[in-house]
């Protein structure tokens, strides 16, 4: 069954687009709004592909949940998990969707690159991405923001597995020797097989900790309500100035920290490595223009900047 689909991402695309319309833009933020649709639309895509595969396998089974696009915050951390794959055993996969066209190269050392464009280019680890995603899962379920299902009076503990999906299309080139973790980097198509290879029952043991469909769908519904869909200041991502961009933030509802009716933060990013900024640092940066121009740098940026 499936209990969460994917949130709408039109209204970043229509914003990002409404940028695009700007007069103000240098050629460098243009090409960088620009390359931003290209990863949503991406992601989209490497999303949808992944989803299709768990709605085609085990969307009509009552026995397993699916859950697209869960976004949680925990102990001031955050987690983007693209599909949640459970079963009554209480085995939940954690999958990270992947949308590569060409080739995904794994080294002996077990860093990603990828061909992009016919030039080999790095990229952030998906299974250390997706680690940390379990983790703070696991810290999650071990709170009491959660609800575990029991079984005969005792309380049944998850089993965590990471599965990252890679396009179809793909090209997987893997080092000859073994590194830890590369067997969960699959293609989508693979993921009834190897769901199946990891869920076999164990016997008595599987009768054991085999909780009731309605306990492990109430288990799923928490999971669901802890959700916090992610609303980002895109005009401030892109380091542009206040007064040019009001209009567009207001058409596109996103909060903003001044605002305490607002349920969902701002999120905004430092113009130069991209990290997540605090409104007062923000604040800072907009006050000291002849510094900055204009842009949104975090303090170790803003150093940087000072000493040019």
């Amino acid at each position: 069954m499936i209990f969460k689909q994917a949130d709408s991402k039109v209204k970043d695309i229509e914003i990002l687009h409404q940028l695009l319309q700007r007069s103000d833009l240098t050629q460098q933020t243009r090409q960088h709004i620009e390359h931003h649709l290209r990863l949503i639309r991406s992601g989209i895509k490497g999303e949808a592909e992944s989803a299709y595969q768990l709605q085609f396998h085990f969307g009509n089974h009552s026995e397993w949940v699916i859950i697209n696009d869960l976004r949680l915050k925990y102990q001031g951390k955050v987690a983007q998990i693209d599909h949640l794959l459970i079963n009554r055993h209480m085995q939940i996969f954690v999958c990270e969707s992947k949308r590569i066209t060409g080739s995904l190269i794994i080294n002996e050392q077990g860093e990603f690159s990828r061909i992009y464009e016919g030039n080999e280019q790095g990229m952030s680890s998906p299974l250390e991405q997706n680690r940390r995603h379990i983790s703070l899962l696991n810290n999650l379920l071990l709170s009491d923001k959660i609800q575990l299902p029991s079984r005969f009076g005792r309380k049944l503990r998850p089993s965590l597995y990471s599965l990252i999906l890679v396009s179809n299309d793909a090209c997987i080139r893997r080092p000859r020797n073994p590194v830890s973790g590369l067997d969960s980097v699959i293609k989508n198509e693979q993921l009834q097989t190897k769901v199946q290879q990891l869920s076999k029952p164990a016997g008595i043991l599987s009768f054991i900790r085999t909780a009731p469909i309605a306990s492990m769908q109430k288990f799923a519904r928490q999971l669901v309500q802890l959700h916090q869909p992610a609303r980002y200041d895109w005009p401030s991502y892109f380091g542009l100035n206040k007064s040019s961009d009001q209009l567009i933030t207001k058409s596109a509802h996103i909060a903003h920290p001044q605002n305490e009716n607002l349920s969902s933060a701002t999120y905004y990013f430092c113009s130069m490595c991209h990290k997540n900024i605090s409104s007062g640092v923000v604040d800072y940066c907009r006050n000291h223009k002849n510094i900055f121009g204009g842009k949104i740098y975090c303090y170790q940026c803003q150093q940087k900047i000072k000493q040019q």
